[in-house]
């Protein structure tokens, strides 16, 4: 990419303004796989906040140590790490106006920020909660765990990854309910069931 190449997408980054959903779902849920239907359906782009910073400790970040261990022990990686990543994964890819972000905000903390850092750049459409039993859930990641290769694949730190999940977001769920931007749907059902349940709650949202 040339200098003058370079400068039109700055200019054109800065009159742009995306459309967002959050992709939120215990481990397991689904969030994921959805996500990628959901991309090809609809043409949106899926960024998995996960795999940003999964790929962050692959290119040796700067940030590199403070992810690792906040993963492999079932933590929050700080907020403004992830959503440096986020905000350049949205503003460097210009294939789409719409993207799906894919397991955050992790607690309401990631959520404020978020807010402070990204509203007045961004157009936030809604939540997309897919909801899943536990017992789904660990289902999924065992089997997952098999071909994976991601070190949090693992029971001990699927254990946490619960208690936070649990702890940390109803209060994001509940925000985003007061506002009238949640769209809950029932994981525990087929993979086409979701997305075909995901697609109807977007088509309704979209033409009111």
């Amino acid at each position: 990419m040339n200098i003058h190449q370079y400068d039109l997408l700055v200019k054109f980054s800065t009159l742009r303004k995306p459309f967002v959903y959050f992709i939120l779902g215990g481990p397991g849920s689904g969030k994921g796989t959805q996500c990628e239907l959901l991309s090809k359906n609809l043409k949106y782009v899926h960024l998995s906040a996960g795999q940003l910073l999964r790929n962050a400790i692959k290119n040796n970040s700067e940030h590199k140590s403070t992810i690792e261990n906040c993963i492999n022990n079932g933590g929050i990686v700080p907020s403004h790490v992830t959503i440096n990543l986020l905000d350049k994964a949205i503003f460097e890819d210009i294939s789409s106006d719409t993207f799906l972000i894919d397991g955050f905000p992790r607690n309401y903390e990631n959520m404020e920020n978020w807010i402070a850092l990204m509203d007045n750049k961004i157009n936030f459409k809604s939540v997309i909660h897919i909801l899943c039993s536990r017992t789904t859930m660990i289902q999924r990641i065992t089997e997952r765990s098999k071909t994976s290769g991601r070190s949090d694949d693992n029971i001990q730190t699927l254990e946490k990854r619960f208690i936070r999940y649990q702890n940390d977001t109803y209060k994001i769920i509940e925000h985003y309910r007061n506002k009238n931007q949640l769209i809950e749907i029932n994981g525990d059902n087929s993979i086409e069931i979701v997305q075909r349940e995901i697609l109807e709650s977007l088509n309704q949202l979209n033409n009111k």
